[in-house]
């Protein structure tokens, strides 16, 4: 169940202008999840709002394993 929901609500990748990305197809889940990173975890992020989805930029100093982590912690607390 955990896999299924983070292959169709989340998308993690790296690029080499931004570091770690998590685009999340969902508004409304967007917003828990940037509740849960900054109120719960402390993780700062840039955010932006696009008309499909919502993008969290980590930074250069991100990896996509660590954002893996914080999104299974984020979907078992829901």
């Amino acid at each position: 169940m955990l896999n299924n929901l983070m292959n169709k609500k989340f998308e993690i990748s790296e690029t080499k202008e931004h570091g770690g990305v998590l685009r999340i197809n969902d508004a409304e889940l967007a917003d828990e999840f940037d509740d849960f990173v900054n109120e719960d975890c402390y993780v700062f992020t840039e955010v932006k709002f696009k008309a499909e989805c919502v993008c969290f930029y980590f930074g250069q100093a991100s990896c996509v394993e660590k954002i893996r982590d914080l999104v299974e912690r984020f979907v078992s607390k829901s």
